[in-house]
C-alpha cells in the first residue's frame, strides 16, 4: 500500500511539473483575455504543434501561442514560461524568411510585432520554426524543429457572432408570425 502511495505521489508531481494550469492574461491588466499554458515536458516542434492543436481549455480550442505585442511576449516570458526556452507557432517552413503564424486567429498572418536576438533569424542549418529563450531579454530565433523544448498553449474564444440588422429584419417578422399563429390554436 505505500509503494502505491508513493508512486501515486511522484506521478502526480512528475504531472504537476510538466503542466501548468492555464493563466489568463485579462483585458483589465492590458491583456486580450486569452488563456496560455506552459507545458514543460520537452517536445520536438511538431510534436508540440499536435498536442497543442488538441488541447482545450474552457471550451476554447488550444495552438501554439502566437506572440503579437510586446505586452505579450513580456507576459508570456515572465508569467507563463517564467524564464524558460519554449516553442510558439512561428515558423518559415512554406517560404523562407516569411515568418507566419501557424495556427489560432493568426493562422497565415506574416509577424507584425518581432523580437528576434541581434543576428536572428538566420536560417543557420535550415531553421524555419520559432524558439523563444526567454533568459535572453526575451529574445526569439529560428531553430530546427527536431530540437526538444517545452512550449506555451494559447487558447482564446472563439468571436461571437452578432446578428447583423439585416439578419434581425428576417428573424423578427418570423417569431411575430409564429407567437400569433400558436395563439389562435
Amino acid at each position: 500500500m505505500k509503494r502505491a502511495l508513493l508512486a501515486l505521489a511522484t506521478s502526480s508531481m512528475l504531472v504537476s511539473s510538466a503542466f501548468a494550469a492555464p493563466i489568463q492574461w485579462t483585458a483589465a491588466s492590458g491583456g486580450n483575455d486569452h488563456w496560455y499554458e506552459w507545458i514543460a515536458a520537452p517536445a520536438d516542434w511538431s510534436a508540440a504543434r499536435t498536442a497543442a492543436l488538441s488541447s482545450s481549455f474552457n471550451g476554447q480550442s488550444g495552438y501554439l501561442a502566437t506572440i503579437t505585442s510586446a505586452a505579450e511576449n513580456f507576459f508570456v516570458g515572465t508569467t507563463i514560461a517564467q524564464g524558460a526556452e519554449i516553442f510558439v507557432g512561428g515558423s518559415d517552413a512554406a517560404v523562407e524568411g516569411e515568418w507566419r503564424w501557424v495556427d489560432g486567429p493568426e493562422a497565415g498572418a506574416l509577424f507584425g510585432f518581432t523580437n528576434w536576438k541581434q543576428g536572428e533569424p538566420n536560417n543557420e542549418g535550415g531553421e524555419h520554426v520559432m524558439h523563444i529563450n526567454y533568459e535572453v531579454a526575451l529574445g526569439w530565433n529560428d531553430i530546427p524543429a527536431n530540437r526538444m523544448y517545452g512550449y506555451v498553449v494559447e487558447y482564446s474564444a472563439a468571436p461571437s457572432v452578432i446578428p447583423s440588422p439585416a439578419t434581425l429584419t428576417l428573424v423578427l417578422p418570423a417569431l411575430l408570425a409564429a407567437g400569433w399563429a400558436s395563439r389562435r390554436r
